[in-house]
C-alpha cells in the first residue's frame, strides 16, 4: 500500500529525473524572486571549477619523469595505469549532505565530459569520425592484458587501450616524446587527477540543521538547511524523515527527494514486495530454477519449529518442481579468490569527533529459495541463506513462517528482515558489477574494440553496429577511473584486490551465446513460449526483453539479408574475413602484445543465423538490456535500507544468535548512521537514472535511418529502398510496443502502484549512454 494518493509510480528514467514546476498564484512561475528560496538541482560549472581552485582541489600534471622505468613501462602499455599513481588531495573537513550531492553531480559531469574529450581527441570516439581501413585501425583499437602481479595495472577485463599505437607503447622508455601520443594527451588532460577528486568532496564530517549555517560557509557548500537521511535510532526514524522530505511542496525541498523511491510506500519491506524486485527491479536478469542441491539444502537444513514449510518444500518438489527457484550468490568467495568459510569484510577509516577510526564492511553470499504461484504469478520466499559459507554446518539458514503473514507482523520479524536484506545485499553487488558492469559495459566494449579491430568503416556490419556504440568507450573509462575505485569499491564488503578478480570472474564466466535472451530465459526456468501464461504475468521484464528481442533480430535479420543474401548467405558468411577475424580476436586470449578479449564464449561464425544472432546480442546489450538494468536503480536503491550495498557488523554464525535479533541489531548492521556511505550508495543511482531522451532512443535511431534513405536511389545506395523498408518496419514494432508493454506492466499484481514502463520506446536507448 503507498503512502501517498496520487496514483501510481510510473517506473521509467522520467520517474527518475522528473521537475515538478511550482504553481504560485494561478500561474507557474519559473524562478523565485528571493535566492534563498531557489533549491540548487546543479552547480554552475564556472562557479564550481573556481571554488575547486580556492579550495586548492584543481588537478595538477604528474611529473612521469619521476616514475621508474618499470611504472612507465606499465603507463606506456596502458596511460589508464596513471590512475594508481595519481593520489586524491585531503578530503573537506565539514559539509553539508545536500552541499555534497552537488558537488559529486557536478564533478562527475565534468569527469565524464573530459573523458569524452579524450575520446574524440585521441581518435578512438571521434565526433566525425575518418574513415580508415583495417590496417590503420588496428594502430587505434588494441585490448588491454590483466595483470595482477603488476600494482599499476588496472585490472580491469580487456578492454580499449589508451595507449593505441601498441608498438610505440612497448618500445618506449619515456612517455616524452616530440609528437603528443595517447599516454601524453591522458596526461596533459589531467584524467587520472580529476578522477581521484571525487572522494576529496566528500567531508571528514556532515553537519545536521542546527551547524549547517555556520559551517556552509567554511566549506563553500552554502546550499540549503539540510539534515541527514542516514541518521537515526529505528527504522521508523529514516522511513519518516524520507517521506517528511518527499512530503514537502517543490520550494521547500532541500534535497533531491522530488524523485520517487521505494521508501515512499509504506509496505515496502514485505515479502511480496522483496520478491518482486527480482521480476521488475534493477536485477530480474539472474532469478533462476532451484537445483536438487539447493533443495536438498533447505530440507535437510530445516529445524523442528520449521516444519510447516519444510513440509510445503517437500511436497513442492515432488509435486511441482518446476515452481521452486532461487536467487544464488553462494560463488561469491570463490569468485574473489577466498577460502569457502573466510569472512567477507573489508577494513576502512572515517573520522569520528576528529580523529580517523578504523571501521570494517561486511558482505555476504546469500541464497533465497521462492515459490512462484502457477495461478496468480506471485513469487514468495521461502527459506533464506544469510551467508553460503561452504556447507551447511558453516552456514545460517532461516525460513519463512507460514501461512504468510500480515505486513505489520512481518514489520517487527527483525531476524527475517535481516535475512532478506543479507539477499539484497548480495544482489547490489551482483547487479551492479556482474549484471550491470561487467555484462552490459564491459562486454559491449570488447564488441566494440573487436569490431573496430575487424571490420573497415565501410563494412555492412561495421555500420549496422557503429551507432549503438555512443558514448560508451568514455563512459566506460571514466567509469573505471571513478566510479568502480571511488564509489563500488568504497561500498562493498570485498577488498580491492577480491573486487578485480570478482569482476574478472565475471567476465570470465559470461556466456555470450548462452544469454542470446531466449535461450537465457529457458535455461533459468522461463521457456519463452511460457512467458503468456499465468505464471509469467508478474514477470514484466521477462516479456519485455524477449519482445525486444524479437523485434531487434528481424531488423538484424533483414538488414544482413541484403548483403548476405540467399541461396548463398551461409557460404558468403563462412568467406567474409572480418567476420572470421571477429570472432578470432573475441576468442583470443589476452596478452601483453596482440592478445583479443578472451571471450571463449563468444560463437565461431560459419552461418547467416550465427551472424544474425551475434550482431542482435551486440545491440542488445547495449539498447534494452543495458536500459532496463540501469534505468530503475534510483527507484530501488536511493531508500538505501532497502538493498543496501554492505553490512556493518558481522553476520551471525548460528540460528540462534539470529533469532535473537532485534531491532537494535538490525539497525547496528545497516548503513544507518553512515553519512558517507549512505550518500553514495542513495546518490550515485541517481547519477545513472537521468532518462536517454528521444534524441538519444533507439527508436529516434530507426527513425532517423528510414528518414535517411526513403529519398536514396539506387545509383546512390544499391539497397537504400530495402534499408529504409526495414527501418520502417523496425520503427512500426517499436512504436507498437508502447502499447504492448504498458500492457505487460498493467499485468503485474503491484501497478496500482507501481507501473513497470522502463523499456518504453521514449526511454530505450540507442546505446550505453549513463
Amino acid at each position: 500500500m503507498a503512502s501517498q494518493d496520487s496514483g501510481p509510480v510510473l517506473l521509467t528514467p522520467g520517474a527518475a529525473v522528473g521537475k515538478t514546476e511550482p504553481v504560485i498564484g494561478g500561474e507557474t512561475q519559473t524562478w523565485p524572486q528571493d535566492p534563498e528560496d531557489v533549491p540548487i538541482a546543479m552547480w554552475d560549472s564556472g562557479t564550481f571549477v573556481m571554488e575547486l581552485i580556492n579550495l586548492h582541489l584543481s588537478p595538477k600534471k604528474l611529473q612521469l619523469t619521476e616514475l621508474t622505468k618499470s611504472e612507465q613501462k606499465t603507463v606506456n602499455a596502458n596511460p589508464e595505469a596513471l590512475l594508481a599513481v595519481a593520489l586524491p588531495p585531503p578530503c573537506i573537513k565539514e559539509g553539508t549532505y545536500r552541499g555534497t550531492q552537488l558537488a559529486i553531480t557536478k564533478m562527475y559531469e565534468l569527469v565524464e565530459s573530459n573523458y569524452k574529450s579524450y575520446m574524440d581527441a585521441a581518435n578512438f570516439e571521434p565526433t566525425v569520425p575518418t574513415p580508415l581501413d583495417v590496417l590503420k585501425k588496428r594502430e587505434f583499437f588494441s585490448f588491454t592484458c590483466p595483470n595482477l602481479d603488476d600494482p599499476l595495472a588496472d585490472n580491469f577485463p580487456p578492454h580499449l587501450n589508451l595507449a593505441a599505437n601498441k608498438d610505440w607503447s612497448i618500445k618506449a622508455e619515456t612517455s616524452q616524446k616530440s609528437s603528443l601520443s595517447p599516454v601524453d594527451l591522458f596526461n596533459k588532460m589531467r584524467l587520472a587527477q580529476l578522477s581521484q577528486l571525487l572522494p576529496s568532496l566528500i567531508p571528514e564530517s556532515f553537519l545536521g540543521r542546527s551547524a549547517s549555517k555556520a559551517a556552509q560557509t567554511v566549506a563553500n557548500l552554502k546550499f540549503g538547511d539540510m539534515g541527514r537521511p542516514d541518521a537515526g535510532n529505528t527504522i521508523k526514524e529514516v522511513e519518516d524523515y524520507q517521506r517528511r522530505e518527499r512530503g514537502k511542496s517543490f520550494w521547500k525541498r532541500n534535497d533531491i527527494f522530488d524523485l520517487p523511491n521505494i521508501g515512499d510506500l509504506i509496505d515496502w519491506y514485505t515479502d511480496e514486495r522483496f520478491a518482486q524486485q527480482f521480476f521488475t527491479g534493477t536485477n530480474p536478469t539472474t532469478i533462476e530454477l532451484a537445483s536438487d542441491f539447493w533443495i536438498k539444502h533447505f530440507l535437510d537444513s530445516a529445524q523442528p519449529e520449521d516444519a510447516k514449510i519444510r513440509t510445503k518444500i517437500e511436497k513442492l518438489s515432488k509435486e511441482a518442481r518446476g515452481s521452486l527457484y532461487v536467487q544464488d550468490y553462494s560463488y561469491f568467495r570463490e569468485a574473489a579468490g577466498m577460502g569457502a568459510s573466510d569472512v567477507i569484510k573489508c577494513e576502512y577509516e572515517y573520522v569520528d569527533n576528529g580523529k580517523k577510526v578504523k571501521g570494517t564492511r561486511y558482505g555476504v553470499a546469500a541464497v533465497c529459495l521462492f515459490h512462484l504461484s502457477e495461478d496468480t504469478g506471485k513469487l514468495a520466499p521461502l527459506a533464506i541463506v544469510c551467508d553460503w559459507r561452504g556447507s551447511k554446518e558453516n552456514s545460517v539458514t532461516i525460513y519463512n513462517q507460514e501461512p504468510p503473514r500480515s505486513g505489520s507482523d512481518q514489520a517487527v520479524d527483525w531476524p527475517w528482515r535481516y535475512a532478506k536484506t543479507c539477499v539484497q545485499t548480495s544482489d547490489w553487488l551482483q547487479h551492479e558489477v556482474t549484471v550491470h558492469l561487467t555484462n552490459t559495459h564491459l562486454i559491449e566494449e570488447a564488441t566494440i574494440v573487436g569490431v573496430q579491430w575487424s571490420f573497415p568503416d565501410t563494412h555492412f556490419v561495421f555500420q549496422l553496429l557503429y551507432p549503438h556504440w555512443q558514448k560508451t568507450l568514455a563512459l566506460n573509462a571514466a567509469a573505471r577511473g571513478t566510479l568502480v575505485p571511488h564509489v563500488i569499491n568504497e561500498l562493498i564488503g570485498f577488498t580491492k584486490e577480491q573486487s578485480t578478480r570478482f569482476t574478472l570472474h565475471a567476465f570470465n564466466s559470461f556466456d555470450f551465446q548462452g544469454r542470446y535472451a531466449p535461450e537465457d530465459l529457458r535455461r533459468r526456468g522461463f521457456p519463452p513460449e511460457t512467458l503468456n501464461d499465468a505464471r509469467s504475468r508478474n514477470y514484466a521484464w521477462a516479456r519485455c526483453i524477449h519482445s525486444m528481442w524479437g523485434k531487434i533480430r528481424r531488423y538484424v535479420e533483414g538488414m544482413l539479408s541484403l548483403e548476405y543474401p540467399q541461396p548463398n548467405a551461409d557460404r558468403d558468411v563462412a568467406r567474409d574475413p572480418c567476420i572470421r577475424d571477429w570472432c578470432e580476436i573475441m576468442q583470443k586470449d589476452p596478452a601483453f602484445k596482440d592478445g583479443g578479449a578472451g571471450l571463449k564464449s563468444f560463437p565461431t561464425i560459419r552461418t547467416f543465423d550465427q551472424l544474425v544472432d551475434a550482431v542482435t546480442m551486440c545491440i542488445h546489450i547495449a539498447s534494452p538490456q543495458h536500459t532496463s538494468i540501469n534505468y530503475l536503480q534510483n527507484y530501488y536503491q536511493a531508500f538505501v535500507i532497502n538493498k543496501p550495498p554492505c553490512l556493518y557488523t558481522p553476520p551471525p554464525v548460528s540460528r540462534a544468535e539470529l533469532m535473537a535479533y532485534k531491532e537494535k541489531e538490525f539497525v547496528l548492521a545497516l548503513p544507518i548512521n553512515h553519512p558517507k556511505e549512505w550518500l553514495l550508495a542513495s546518490h550515485i543511482p541517481y547519477l545513472l537514472s537521468f532518462k536517454p531522451g528521444d534524441k538519444e532512443s533507439l527508436i529516434q535511431y530507426a527513425c532517423s535511418k528510414y528518414n535517411v534513405y526513403k529519398a536514396k536511389r539506387r545509383d546512390e545506395d544499391r539497397h537504400a529502398p530495402e534499408i529504409a523498408g526495414y527501418a520502417r518496419k523496425f520503427y512500426t514494432e517499436l512504436a507498437d510496443s508502447e502499447l504492448e508493454f504498458k500492457k505487460f506492466g498493467r499485468d503485474t499484481f503491484d501497478s496500482s502502484v507501481i507501473t513497470y514502463d522502463v523499456l518504453s520506446p521514449s526511454w530505450n536507448a540507442v546505446s550505453i549512454l549513463i
